[in-house]
């Protein structure tokens, strides 16, 4: 009876990690759509409104609220609030909220994602509107163009990662009979 709830057990756990590694490719894919619409929001409200970049991050609200993978539930939004200023100076949080989010774990991208994202950010608000609008969209088309390449074939391994979970549960299960 033992052996049978510990075949069981084991079934279930390989089953869950499969799980586990499927949902973060599908978190990390939520996290770039996230920062492609912040783009956007970014892009048109400097180049339309001529906002300050301090009141763009403190009226930006994600429009899919209730996803895990949006920005402000990972802590980013919250970060560019709180790093912005230092000393009463307001200063362009975007590295340093970054930085943060990807060493406390709260971020899953790959450092070419990654580096995109930081090099958008890097002199937000520096510079005239226009020079910023050239050079914001073209990090914005090069983590487009890397989001659609990558999309395919992570979901591919996302769906992978479940089958394999359960397979190899299953197949532990069955060396153990």
């Amino acid at each position: 009876m033992i052996k049978y709830i510990g075949m069981v057990l084991l079934a279930v756990s390989c089953t869950a990690g499969g799980f586990m590694f499927s949902d973060r490719i599908r978190l990390r894919l939520k996290q770039i759509e996230s920062f492609l619409r912040f783009f956007d929001y970014i892009i048109k409200y400097i180049d339309t409104y001529k906002y300050p970049v301090e009141r763009i991050f403190t009226d930006y609200s994600d429009s899919d609220s209730n996803s895990t993978g949006n920005l402000k539930n990972c802590g980013f939004l919250d970060k560019l609030l709180k790093n912005g200023r230092v000393n009463g100076i307001y200063a362009n949080p975007w590295e340093i909220s970054l930085d943060e989010c990807k060493t406390e774990g709260l971020i899953f991208l790959k450092d070419e994602e990654f580096e995109i994202i930081k090099e958008f950010g890097s002199k937000l608000g520096n510079g005239r509107a226009d020079d910023q609008i050239c050079r914001m969209n073209l990090y914005r088309e090069k983590l487009s163009k890397l989001y659609e390449e990558v999309y395919a074939k992570e979901m591919n391994y996302s769906k992978l990662y479940k089958i394999s979970g359960g397979l190899v549960g299953i197949f532990l299960c069955i060396l153990m009979f």
